[in-house]
């Protein structure tokens, strides 16, 4: 045997070497991201309608930087040096993955190609098609705090850089909501010196209170006007409601809670808003309403009973309680989880389909392990069909079903407001996988 062939064995064999341990890391990546992949569609969360990521493998280069860049759980992965949408459902509009792609592979787009989501047509101001109506935040199609401020400031700025010409009782902009959107849009009027008023039908804070205690709320750095940076990147929704509350505060800015608006008309080139607080004169509005608008009802018999709630906040109020949660988004399933760990309590949670699609994955993971430990039940393909003063009564998969109860809470989204909207004479378009402006 030559030394020249003796020399290209070990040069071989030290080649093979130092490839084995990259194979072998590339190829427990891969198997990782195909258990991924797997386990979003079985859940049912790789595909939802609200903003979410689509990722241009034609462009994409599998560099990884979106993943890595995403503060959100497993929403992106790469396989096979290529990016993949895992749990979309897990996406809530932070953009980073689109702006760290060193090659513009990734754009962040409302709905899909077969399943359209419907929302307000917006100018860059977010101006809908009747002069000095604005739309901003989750209504307009944004979920994430720091885009509905983006938003609204934006809104705002455009609006107050208009000629004003004052009337005595007329405000220069009515702003509807009082979750972020609206109370950034108040500070932002406040600090151009416009003359405004904020209603809000429920109470401060907007979406916000819809969380359950003790709930994480990401917000990357945030500058409202007038006030500084919002000291916070990942905080509870008590000491975010309390530092909205100290702001308001400080800058004596009054929220008019439970004032909803029915109706708006124009005239003599202002709007008219018709609350239940009376009627309110305004040259601009900001409808800053979220997507939730009221609370989707069941439509049962029994649901005006005093035993109904459509919002959990403090679960240990239930400790020892017979208790029904119907639906199967995110905070149905918190809400029973929350319930569940109070001594005592016995939770049955109703759910129309036999999969969790529109939950976050992590929380289907930690439902069906408290379901496999005997803590939670879980009706699916169930519908509730009767609430009793002692019990509910439902149809599971066709077949009649009750159970005893002391409490129901239903948790199946609001109605949007597109009513409002449409009567407004707003146009609305279907975005079918459409990239959408963001701050």
């Amino acid at each position: 045997m030559s030394l020249n062939f003796i020399g290209f064995l070990v040069v071989t064999a030290l080649v093979l070497m130092a490839m084995v341990p990259v194979v072998v890391h590339q190829w427990r990546k891969d198997r990782r991201a195909l258990a991924l992949l797997a386990e979003a569609h079985e859940l049912g969360t790789h595909e939802v309608v609200s903003l979410h990521p689509r990722v241009d493998e034609g462009l994409c280069i599998g560099c990884g930087e979106c993943v890595r860049g995403c503060p959100e759980q497993d929403v992106l992965v790469t396989l096979r040096n290529k990016a993949h949408v895992a749990h979309a459902v897990e996406c809530v509009g932070h953009g980073i993955c689109e702006r760290v792609c060193p090659v513009g592979a990734i754009t962040l787009v409302i709905g899909t190609e077969t399943r359209g989501a419907e929302i307000p047509r917006l100018t860059e101001h977010f101006e809908t098609n009747v002069p000095g109506l604005y739309v901003v935040g989750e209504l307009g199609g944004m979920g994430l705090i720091r885009n509905a401020i983006w938003q609204a400031t934006q809104a705002v700025q455009h609006l107050a850089a208009q000629p004003r010409e004052r009337g005595r009782d007329t405000l220069d902009v009515l702003v509807v909501g009082a979750g972020p959107a609206g109370l950034a849009a108040a500070l932002v009027a406040q600090q151009a010196g416009l003359r405004f008023r904020v209603i809000e039908q429920g109470t401060l804070g907007g979406s916000i209170l819809h969380y359950p205690r003790k709930k994480l709320v990401m917000t990357h750095p945030i500058v409202l006007s007038g006030v500084g940076e919002i000291p916070f990147r990942e905080v509870e929704k008590e000491p975010l409601l309390a530092f909205w509350l100290g702001v308001l505060e400080r800058r004596g800015i009054e929220v008019e809670e439970g004032v909803r608006l029915e109706k708006v008309e124009r005239a003599d080139g202002e709007f008219r808003a018709h609350t239940t607080a009376g009627l309110i004169p305004s040259r601009r509005i900001v409808l800053a309403l979220g997507r939730r608008g009221t609370p989707r009802r069941l439509e049962v018999p029994g649901e005006e009973l005093s035993k109904v709630a459509y919002r959990l906040i403090e679960p240990e109020l239930y400790d020892g309680q017979r208790v029904v949660v119907v639906g199967g988004g995110s905070s149905a399933l918190e809400a029973a989880m929350a319930l569940a760990k109070r001594p005592r309590t016995t939770v049955t949670l109703c759910h129309r389909r036999a999969e969790f699609g529109g939950a976050r994955a992590p929380l289907i993971q930690r439902l069906l392990l408290l379901e496999r430990e005997g803590m939670v039940e879980i009706l699916r393909d169930a519908r509730v069909t009767a609430i009793l003063p002692d019990r509910v009564d439902f149809d599971v998969a066709g077949q009649p079903a009750s159970r005893p109860n002391d409490y129901v809470f239903i948790l199946v989204g609001g109605v949007a407001p597109y009513a409002l909207l449409k009567a407004c004479g707003v146009d609305l378009e279907t975005k079918f996988g459409t990239p959408i402006l963001r701050g």
